[in-house]
């Protein structure tokens, strides 16, 4: 008859969890939890800076981490002049880690801020830079790659889609005939469902028919056949824009740019809310704030006062003698 074992815990003799350790543990629970690949990779490549200054101070275990020492790593951020919205994103990254090691046991609680930083301006496309990007190519000339970063900018423009979303569209996902997109890869990980312009939907059912695409197949693809990688996409875009002599390269101005014609354009904010699957209305606020001297051009236009008054009537009904 064989003996059940029991399964032991073992536990380091000196009970002190190191950098490392934790960081794992946290990758793990992370990957439990079921978050995206993108949010994993965001926490390994931003700690990496947290780390290296816990090295430089001589910090093995974690429970020699405290507010003291996440004020020491704010400064030393602040010394090497880094942008106050990149001290953020990193304070961010250790925060999470922090938090987890508390929750944990791992260290003694304290509270985690990030520093004031000022907004910045958020550089759209300009009406003469949207004129070159979207010139239309001669398909007899011109190669596969060419039409396709055709068609992936004049995708960005229309939809504001963020990179991860549109790398995973399949052919499928687009409703040609009702002139609509499915969007299974966002950012919140919920279905969306968009409509897109007729002139967006002429654009795709030439690209689509002139090369073939299955339904099954990933909308932006390589030469080869393959998806598109993140790099792939972004050094293709970027070669494109500077070709057409635009001087931006970023794909996430494509939608900001979005944002930007949609609130001029009279869009309303909870629609664009929507548009951009944005899951509160503050951060769709942003762009309303921020744009919101282009909607003061040409206002008095619009007024109702200036067109009804007594004066404008006055005017509108006098007869020149």
């Amino acid at each position: 008859m064989t003996k059940t074992k029991k399964v032991k815990r073992i536990v380091a003799q000196t009970g002190e969890k190191t950098i490392k350790e934790m960081f794992e543990d946290f990758q793990l629970n992370n990957q439990i939890k079921n978050l995206s690949d993108m949010t994993i990779r965001f926490y390994e490549q931003n700690l990496v800076h947290f780390f290296r200054f816990l090295e430089d101070v001589a910090i093995t275990n974690v429970s020699e981490i405290d507010n003291h020492v996440v004020e020491q790593y704010i400064l030393e951020m602040k010394r090497r002049r880094l942008k106050d919205t990149t001290i953020n994103t990193y304070l961010r990254a250790a925060r999470a880690l922090l938090y987890f090691g508390m929750n944990q046991g791992y260290i003694n609680k304290f509270e985690i801020n990030l520093i004031k930083a000022d907004k910045e301006q958020k550089e759209p496309y300009s009406q003469e830079d949207i004129k070159k990007l979207i010139k239309k190519p001669n398909l007899r000339t011109c190669g596969f790659v060419e039409h396709r970063n055709w068609v992936i900018v004049n995708y960005l423009l229309e939809t504001g889609n963020r990179l991860n979303t549109i790398l995973n569209i399949l052919v499928g996902d687009i409703d040609l005939e009702n002139g609509m997109v499915i969007m299974t890869k966002t950012k919140n990980r919920k279905a969306q469902y968009n409509p897109i312009s007729e002139n967006l939907v002429k654009v795709l059912i030439e690209y689509i028919r002139m090369y073939r695409l299955k339904k099954d197949e990933y909308l932006f693809i390589n030469e080869y056949g393959e998806q598109m990688t993140r790099n792939s996409m972004q050094h293709a875009i970027a070669r494109y824009n500077k070709n057409r002599g635009v001087d931006i390269t970023s794909i996430h101005a494509f939608r900001h740019t979005f944002a930007k014609h949609y609130i001029t354009s009279g869009g309303d904010a909870f629609k664009l809310q929507r548009l951009l699957g944005h899951s509160t209305l503050d951060v769709t606020l942003n762009y309303v704030n921020l744009y919101s001297e282009d909607l003061k051009k040409d206002f008095n236009k619009h007024s109702i006062l200036a067109n009804f008054s007594e004066n404008t009537r006055m005017k509108r009904g006098r007869k020149s003698f």
